[in-house]
Parts: C-alpha cells; structure tokens; sequence
C-alpha cells in the first residue's frame, strides 16, 4: 500500500508541473528573458544601422544595343537582305544586324556576299549599301545653311586584310581606314526633299556613289565636292577624289511578252522568251525572273548583251519579270516596269463535241451547215480549212459536199500544242437521185 501510495503522489506532482507550464505558455518565455514585471529588464538587442547596403545589379545590356551616354541616334538599319552584321563602336565582336536597330556615331554595318542593306539617315536620305562593304556611321552636322550626314565605306580589299587581325587590332585598323575614307552628304538645311543614294565598293577600292532619287552635295575625303542630280553617278577614287558625274543608262522599254500572258505546252521543259528595247550607252543588261512580285524568290538571275533572254525550265505558275541596262565601266541604270505571265504545263487536249450533222447523216442537198462547240480559245479546222471559233467554244462551217459519201474531219487545238478530233460520214446522192427520191416519197 505504501509503494502505491507512494507512486501516486509522483504522478500528482508531475501532472500539477505540466499544468503549471501549460498556463504560463509564452509568458513563461518572457519570464524567463526579461524576469518579473517591474523589475529590470536586460537591454533588448541592438539592430546594426550602419551595414552597407548590397550592390546594385546592372542594366541588363542585349547584345548590339547601345549604351544610353551615346545620345541621339545618327541613322538606322531601315532593312537588310541575307547575311548583314553589326557591330558598337565600343564593342570588339560583330553581332547579327537587326532590322530598325538605331546606329550611332561609328557603329558600323557589313553585307557580305550576295547581301544588301538599307540605312535610313532622318526622315529625308536614304543609303542602299551593295554586297561585300562595310560602312561606318559617322557624325552629322551643320555647314552654314546646309546640314551633312557622313559615312565611311570600306572596300573588300580591305576587309579581306582583317581575317588575320584579333578583334581589338581590326577594331582599331577600321577606325584608322574610316578617317581617311568618309564620305559627306548634304542638303539646304530645312528642305523636306528625299533622296536615294547607292554606294558600291568597286574592287580597285574606289567608291561608286549613284543618286537614285533626288539631288545632293556629295563632299569626297579630300574635301572635292560635286552636286550629284537624279539618276546620275559618280566614283570616288582611292585618293579621295570625285569624278565628275554622268548620267546612268535609262530603264528598258519591254515588249514581250504583254503583261499577264499565258503560255502553255506540252513539253517537259517550257520556256518562254522575254524582249525589251535597246538602252541608249547599255554594253549589257541584267534580267531578273522570280516567283513573286518582291523578287524575294528568284527564279533567273542573268547578265546578257543582247535584248533578249529565255527562260527555260518554265514550270506551271506565275513569274515576273524585270531588266535594267548596264554601261561598258559597269553601272547599272533603274529598273524596268515589272511584267508577269503564267505558265502552264498542258497535256490535256480540248473537248470537242460536234452538236451537228448526227453520224452516218444523209444530206438532202449539196451543202451541210455543220455546228459543233470546243474550250475557249482552242483552234479548229475542218477538213484542214480553218474556222473562226466564238467567245463561247461555238463554231460553224457551211460544208460543200461532193456526190457520194464524204468523210469529214475536225480537228480543234489548245495553246499548249494539244489535238482532239472528231470525223463524220455525210452521204449526198446527188441532185437527181435526191430529186427521184423525193417524188417516190410523195407518192
């Protein structure tokens, strides 16, 4: 009894601690930080003002963005075809060039073989650059009453000698070149009139320099100076000199085939010949066919002397086509108008139905007026004579009959070369037996 006594005042005990921990909860906490109400109280801790406050992370900078201290743009890559880069005046690496991306002073831009690009210079001057160039965007300013924009183009003799170079050595050989290679543009400050300006980079390292639209003061690097009018060319040579301009070949006149022709055959390889009018100066001209009005999908790209070019391997489909003429030093005039045609490759020959005479037809007279109906624009001829065909397919043909039976042959044809034929036996008695045979009739 004593031993169970005993246990029973343990578990009591225990039970009224458990309790009593249970009613302080987080005040026995506080208990046991700070001690009684009233009493002292430890100096709760301290909190650090003075740390550094963590860094700052940069600006997120994309690849060919340039940085913001650079100010105002000085032109923008308005359009490029197939392979352009690009690449910051402060950077070393070229980037993929991106179309509407802003140029600052010696950002610079490079096509490469087979490659153009389009520089918007403000609102008024636009710059087509040739394939195999690099071009230097360089300050504008104001002259007197006349504001510039300035570029520098660098030939491909030049870009050949960077291969070998690190990125910093070509970064500074570029610099070096762009200084004695700019080339000055200008206009009569506050004039709205817009230009169009082709640079090429020739492989003697002259510049040629053609005003597609518009008139402009061009200024060389060594300060010579031409006005440049519409459809007029110029070269800069290697000293920087100008030469004085001339005016480009004019564009060609076509003549065949008319707009929106159609053609069709039957052979496994078409072709379709294409004709324009001699240019007055032309030594040659470049013809262009492709599969879409944009010329973006080429079909034949061709330099000829003569004037006239056949395109071969013509598949079903529509092309367009388009020429410019080509002087004896190699500058090419604008375009012609663009044309189109169609082609189709036809083996299927046209209906033809003979609506009358009916077969084994026995004529009453010496002359049958046959009818019959073919597709729109076919051919027909009976027995080898040709008859006019209607807008609708229908054909009539008064046949003159011979005494006897007389075997007839119609034969219609498309454009592409296919034959239908058709025959009919007419029998004509002749004029005395139809004669006999209609009085026996009648009696």
């Amino acid at each position: 009894g004593w031993r169970v006594g005993g246990f029973m005042k343990k578990a009591i005990v225990i039970l009224a601690l458990l309790l009593l921990f249970g009613a302080l909860g987080g005040g026995g906490y506080y208990l046991l930080q700070y001690g009684l109400p009233g009493g002292s109280q430890p100096a709760p801790p301290s909190i650090q003002t003075d740390m550094p406050p963590p860094d700052e992370l940069p600006v997120p900078q994309l690849a060919g963005d340039a940085p913001l201290e650079l100010g105002d743009a000085a032109a923008s890559l308005q359009g490029f075809s197939r392979t352009v880069k690009a690449k910051r005046a402060q950077d070393l690496a070229w980037d993929d060039a991106q179309k509407n991306m802003l140029l600052y002073d010696n950002d610079a831009i490079r096509t490469f073989d087979g490659s153009s690009a389009t520089i918007a210079f403000g609102q008024t001057d636009i710059v087509e650059v040739d394939q195999n160039a690099l071009v230097v965007i360089k300050p504008r300013r104001s002259v007197g009453d006349e504001e510039e924009f300035a570029l520098a183009l660098l030939s491909p003799e030049f870009l050949e000698g960077l291969a070998s170079k690190s990125e910093e050595e070509q970064k500074k050989a570029i610099a070096a070149e762009a200084e004695t290679r700019q080339i000055r543009v200008r206009r009569s400050k506050g004039s709205t009139s817009k230009s169009r300006i082709a640079l090429k980079a020739l492989p003697d390292n002259s510049t040629a320099v053609t005003s597609l639209s518009g008139t402009r003061t061009l200024v060389g690097p060594s300060g010579s100076e031409v006005v440049l009018n519409e459809k007029m060319v110029t070269t800069i040579n290697r000293e920087g000199q100008v030469a004085k301009p001339r005016t480009l070949p004019g564009a060609p006149l076509l003549a065949a085939p008319k707009d929106g022709a159609r053609f069709s055959s039957t052979r496994k390889a078409p072709q379709v010949e294409m004709v324009w009018k001699p240019v007055r100066n032309a030594e040659k001209y470049r013809v262009i066919v492709a599969h879409d009005r944009k010329f973006r999908k080429i079909f034949a790209d061709e330099s000829v002397r003569g004037t006239s070019f056949l395109a071969r391997n013509v598949g079903s489909g529509t092309y367009y086509w388009r020429v410019r003429a080509q002087d004896r030093d190699g500058f090419t005039g604008t375009y012609s108008r663009v044309r189109s045609f169609r082609s189709l490759n036809d083996k299927t020959p046209p209906k033809l139905t003979i609506l009358f005479p009916p077969e084994m037809f026995l004529s009453p007279g010496g002359q049958v007026q046959m009818k019959g109906k073919t597709e729109r624009g076919a051919r027909v001829k009976v027995n080898g004579q040709t008859v006019s065909v209607g807008a609708d397919g229908v054909f009539t043909h008064l046949l003159t009959l011979k005494e006897g039976v007389n075997l007839v042959t119609i034969e219609a044809s498309d454009a592409a070369g296919n034959f239908e034929y058709g025959r009919r036996v007419i029998t004509y008695k002749g004029a005395k037996r139809s004669r006999a045979a209609g009085v026996s009739g009648g009696q």
